[in-house]
């Protein structure tokens, strides 16, 4: 193969195909450097910045003279804007020793002392003088103004992006296992990422608000409130957490509590809630456990008497105008049973009384001990001859007397007991073993 075949057979980038225009290197890179618009120089990187060569464009570039220029040749970062100067210096000192590319805009100084913007491309390349690193740099002047702030606008994008990351392990920094998530409200889209040993998966949902309304992921008693924190957080910027019931893969659901905040960006749109999930389900029903047991009476099992009257306020105003009835009850010489036959004996009647209430009232009542020998009981949606019914079957059994009052709405349970207690009384003042319905007093 003659000379000519074989430079036909090279790439058209490859820079053979340039001895057509000399046998010297050096007058081909003479033509090409004067011959370009672009700001070409050669640096050696020791203690300063130092110019090697830089060719005729670089001045009309950067509006120097040479002779103007000749003071600058052993430091040229000097020509950079103070406050431009160490981060591009933290640029080169970081890629240079492991010969990496170096691209960079800053703010420069031209001749006349006017700031300009300019674009920096540096390459490494072998230096046969010393073991300093050399950079051929392509140096280009940004008159267009847009074009700065098309540049502004990636690194504030960029900006964004570590900002979000950022968010996310801080958050990750909380637990070693967890399951992370990111909400974007532009997109309607929520990404899992689970973070355990054995799964490390990412799973996405597109159109999430809708998804979320039939997805049995939360319980539905919970659903609101949770659609409610989520979309909150979306409006302004939110941080918070909140304890619900979430489905698991094995079917059923568990206790979770999710840390959640928002991420705005530098208009104070927010762009991303993000957050960790947590199973509390262990420690939640041992905690749960412990609030049973707190508003529990030891030796009934029924409620005391201060959850007993929270639980009942509660219960009436969730379902206002539902027909409800506190009774008050009080054992019939107890305390002649007590001294006759013994506290235990006495303790096993509490016992067995509140047996016989669980059996005569259903779920839709609260029973309660209101302390020694007497008992709270609230129904609602049962009406008032059935009520009075089931307290005559238990009369077949105990001895009692039961005030009965109607709970109207507005009321609260201390006037409420008030009114039940004084109509116990009216039966103590007769035979006692009776009920009475309280009416109010015209």
């Amino acid at each position: 193969m003659n000379k000519s075949e074989l430079w036909e057979n090279l790439d058209i980038s490859d820079t053979s195909r340039l001895e057509r225009l000399s046998d010297s290197a050096e007058d081909i890179l003479s033509i090409i450097f004067d011959g370009i618009p672009v700001g070409v120089g050669l640096f050696e990187l020791g203690e300063t910045v130092r110019a090697v060569y830089l060719n005729e464009a670089f001045f009309t570039c950067i509006g120097f003279t040479k002779e103007a220029y000749q003071s600058k040749l052993t430091d040229v970062l000097q020509t950079i804007h103070e406050e431009d100067v160490e981060s591009f210096r933290e640029q080169i000192y970081m890629r240079a020793p492991q010969m990496k590319d170096i691209r960079y805009t800053l703010r420069g100084y031209r001749g006349n002392g006017d700031l300009g913007w300019f674009h920096v491309r540096c390459v490494p390349v072998e230096n046969k003088q010393n073991d300093n690193p050399l950079y051929l740099a392509m140096l280009t002047d940004i008159p267009d103004k847009s074009q700065i702030q098309n540049n502004m606008v990636t690194l504030k994008e960029v900006n964004k992006k570590l900002q979000i990351q950022e968010e996310r392990y801080k958050i990750l920094e909380g637990t070693a296992q967890g399951l992370l998530f990111e909400f974007y409200p532009d997109l309607d889209k929520m990404v899992f990422s689970y973070n355990f040993p054995n799964n490390k998966k990412r799973k996405e949902i597109k159109n999430y608000s809708e998804y979320i309304k039939t997805s049995p992921l939360v319980h539905s008693s919970h659903i609101d409130d949770f659609k409610k924190a989520l979309f909150d957080a979306c409006k302004q910027e939110k941080e918070g957490q909140m304890e619900y019931l979430s489905s698991v893969s094995g079917g059923g659901y568990r206790w979770h509590l999710t840390y959640y905040k928002s991420v705005a960006d530098s208009d104070g749109r927010i762009i991303s809630v993000i957050g960790r999930i947590k199973d509390i389900h262990e420690s939640k029903m041992e905690q749960e456990m412990l609030n049973y047991k707190a508003d529990m009476d030891g030796l009934t099992n029924l409620y005391r008497k201060e959850a007993a009257f929270e639980k009942m306020q509660e219960y009436v105003e969730e379902a206002p105008g539902s027909e409800c009835y506190f009774t008050i009850l009080d054992l019939d010489d107890f305390k002649r049973i007590n001294d006759q036959y013994g506290h235990q004996y006495g303790d096993e009647v509490l016992r067995k009384t509140a047996d016989e209430l669980r059996i005569l009232f259903d779920e839709n009542s609260i029973l309660g001990r209101f302390g020694g020998d007497e008992f709270i009981i609230l129904t609602r949606s049962i009406p008032y001859d059935e009520v009075h019914a089931s307290l005559k079957q238990l009369k077949k059994k105990i001895r009692f007397c039961a005030g009965i009052v109607k709970w109207e709405n507005g009321e609260d349970i201390k006037s409420i007991f008030d009114k039940a207690d004084r109509a116990m009384y009216q039966v103590k003042l007769s035979d006692k073993n009776g009920i009475h319905l309280f009416e109010e007093e015209l």
